[in-house]
C-alpha cells in the first residue's frame, strides 16, 4: 500500500488560489491602468497625422472599470453635439450646412483651397480616417505584456504568498 502525505504546500496554494477574488482585483487595476496610459499614448500618436489644433489627441482618456474589468480608451472631444473621434473614424454623409470657418482653418493648415473642401463636405461628406484599428494593432505588444505581467503576478501570489506568510 502507498501512502502520500502532504507537507501543507499544496493546501496553501489551494487556499491562496481560492482567495483570488480578494487579491486579483488589485493586480488587475494596477496593470490595466498602466496599459491604459500606454494605449492612450499610442492613440495620440495615431491621431497626430490628422492634427490641426491638437485638441482631439489631447482629449484622449482612459478609464478602467473595476466592476466589469473593462478598459476603455478614446477621445472625448466634441464638435457641438457630435463625437469628433467618431467623425474621424467613420466619416460622415453630406453635411449640407457645413460651417465655413472651421473648414477654412483646416484647409489653410493643410495648404488647400477652402472652397473645394467645403463643397465636398457639403455634397459628399467627410472621408473616414480610421485610427482605432491602427491603435489596437500598434498596441498588441503592450496588451500581451500586460497579460504576461498579470499572469506572473498571479503565479507569484498563489505560489509564494502563502509561503512568505509563515
Amino acid at each position: 500500500m502507498i501512502h502520500v502525505q502532504s507537507d501543507g504546500v499544496l493546501e496553501r496554494i489551494q487556499r491562496q488560489a481560492e482567495a483570488a477574488p480578494q487579491w486579483l482585483p488589485r493586480i488587475l487595476k494596477v496593470q490595466m491602468e498602466f496599459l491604459g496610459k500606454l494605449i492612450r499614448s499610442q492613440m495620440q500618436a495615431e491621431l497626430a497625422e490628422h492634427r490641426v489644433t491638437g485638441q482631439l489627441a489631447s482629449s484622449v482618456r482612459f478609464e478602467y472599470d473595476e466592476g466589469v474589468q473593462e478598459l476603455a480608451v478614446g477621445p472625448t472631444r466634441k464638435y457641438g453635439r457630435w463625437d469628433a473621434g467618431a467623425i474621424l473614424e467613420l466619416g460622415t454623409r453630406p453635411i449640407p450646412r457645413a460651417p465655413w470657418a472651421p473648414i477654412r482653418v483646416w484647409s489653410n493648415f493643410r495648404g488647400l483651397p477652402a472652397f473645394p473642401v467645403w463643397h465636398k463636405i457639403r455634397t459628399r461628406g467627410v472621408a473616414a480616417h480610421p485610427f482605432l484599428d491602427r491603435t489596437l494593432q500598434a498596441s498588441e505588444g503592450y496588451i500581451e505584456g500586460a497579460a504576461q505581467r498579470i499572469a506572473d503576478a498571479m503565479a507569484v501570489t498563489i505560489v509564494l504568498r502563502g509561503e512568505t506568510a509563515k
